[in-house]
Formats: structure tokens, C-alpha cells, sequence
């Protein structure tokens, strides 16, 4: 692996390696057959991110496109996944995103389709498929079957942005920054993440659904990160966890 040079021809900004200690991440660059290279030649970028001393995320990206995968490791070296896992295709839209514990992979893996809607669900013990379900074939048989009754004790308050989404929006526009890299790019685009919004309001689980390019998807994911805190969902009375997808387009 070769770590990226200081200078980065002026594609990474300054601003971003005074961030390296801060953030803990480390920068390396692959030719087109995933060997080491100067970074005239490159084809790929990675990004080793630290996220705690057990946990270290390996970030795979095309040099100036989208993600090609996200995998989690136990230790620096990289040799035992255990975590978090996802696969993109080659528009940076998500294919599949799972969990692996020590080096196998474990718990529901989730298939999406062109929509970004899970498709199929697997899941594994211990390396082993255990079971595979077909949403699409699952959601004909609900429609032609009987619905069951809806219940009025059972409605929801979804998470909402505190000022609702005209204030969002604002937010949105005021906070976002266009990165150095993506302008000497000439990077636009729609970056998508999905996260949850907790009993407390706070934006938590976040996951890149769509990638445009590294610096933008970084800027998408702080954006997020950073958010004042939301209203949470009700359901029967009492605060739950809400699911949310947010496009960012960046132009």
C-alpha cells in the first residue's frame, strides 16, 4: 500500500490533510491492477479510517468517482473483517451492505434494486445462508391476500426536522461547503444517505445509499452528522427510532 504524498497535485486540499490526525484517516492510491502507484497513474484512492482501537474502516473509491465498496476490520492491518460491509455498483448506487463478524459473514444482508428498495434479504450464521427471502415475490403475495384491518391506536409521527422542512432546507444550504477536490474535479452530483433519527432526536447510523466522489459523500455524511437535533417519531404514545433517506445534490 502507498500512502498518498503531501502534495496531491492540488486534487486534496490542505484544509483536508490538516484534518488527518483529527480524523484519523490515512490515504492511498492504486494503478488500474490494484498495485501501488504515484498519483499521476492512479486509478483508485483508499481511505484507512479509524473509528475506535478495534474497529478501522477501509473506504475503496474510483480516484475521481464514486464508492466501490465500504469494509470493516478489527485491527489496522486489515486481515479480519468484522462489521459493517457494503458493495456499489459502478453509478456509486448500493448493490449490497451486510455485517461480517470475524472474517464471516453473519446477521441479514440486504439486496437492493435501481430504486434503492431492498429487493432480497439473506441471512447468515457464521458464514453460513441460513435463509433467503424474496421482498418483491413477498409484496404480490401480500397485495392478492387479505389486508388486515387497520388499527387508529397504531398511527405514527414521523421524525421531522425541528421548523419543518423549509427550515431543513435552509440548513441544508447555509452549513454545506463545496469541497476543494470535487471543484478541481469538476465533480457534481446526488449523494443519498440513509440514517436514523433516535428517541432523542439525534441523526445516528448513517450510510452512504448513493456516492458521487469522496469528498462530496464526506461532505454529505457531515452534514448529517452535524444536524441540529430533530423531533422523533411517536408510535403508540411513546418516542421509537425513525428511518430516513436524504438526497444531497451537489452542483
Amino acid at each position: 500500500m502507498k500512502i498518498l504524498p503531501a502534495l496531491f497535485c492540488c486534487l486534496i486540499s490542505m484544509s483536508l490533510y490538516a484534518q488527518k490526525n483529527k480524523s484519523n484517516e490515512s490515504f492511498y492510491v492504486y494503478d488500474s491492477n490494484w498495485k501501488p502507484c504515484e498519483i499521476e497513474s492512479a486509478q483508485y484512492l483508499c481511505i484507512l479510517q479509524k473509528i475506535n482501537d478495534s474497529t478501522y474502516q477501509w473506504l475503496n473509491y474510483h480516484f475521481s468517482g464514486p464508492l466501490i465498496s465500504i469494509e470493516t476490520y478489527r485491527d489496522e492491518k486489515i486481515t479480519v473483517l468484522n462489521g459493517y460491509m457494503a458493495y456499489f455498483g459502478i453509478d456509486g448506487q448500493i448493490d449490497s451492505a451486510g455485517y461480517a463478524k470475524n472474517g464471516l459473514r453473519d446477521s441479514t444482508w440486504y439486496f437492493y434494486d435501481d430504486t434503492i428498495a431492498v429487493w432480497m434479504e439473506k441471512k447468515y450464521k457464521n458464514g453460513i445462508l441460513v435463509n433467503s427471502t424474496d421482498l418483491n415475490e413477498k409484496r404480490k403475495r401480500e397485495v392478492t391476500g387479505e389486508k388486515a384491518a387497520a388499527t387508529p391506536e397504531q398511527a405514527e409521527t414521523e421524525a421531522g426536522f425541528k421548523g419543518g422542512m423549509t427550515a431543513w432546507i435552509r440548513y441544508l444550504q447555509n452549513k454545506s461547503n463545496y469541497p476543494d477536490r470535487a471543484q478541481q474535479l469538476e465533480k457534481k452530483g446526488t449523494v443519498k444517505i440513509a440514517f436514523v433519527v433516535d428517541t432523542e432526536g439525534r441523526p445516528v447510523q448513517l450510510r452512504v445509499l448513493r456516492s458521487v466522489e469522496y469528498s462530496l459523500d464526506k461532505e454529505a455524511l457531515r452534514l448529517i452528522n452535524e444536524s441540529p437535533k430533530w423531533n422523533p417519531a411517536f408510535q403508540k404514545g411513546r418516542k421509537v427510532k425513525a428511518y430516513r433517506i436524504q438526497p444531497i445534490t451537489f452542483s
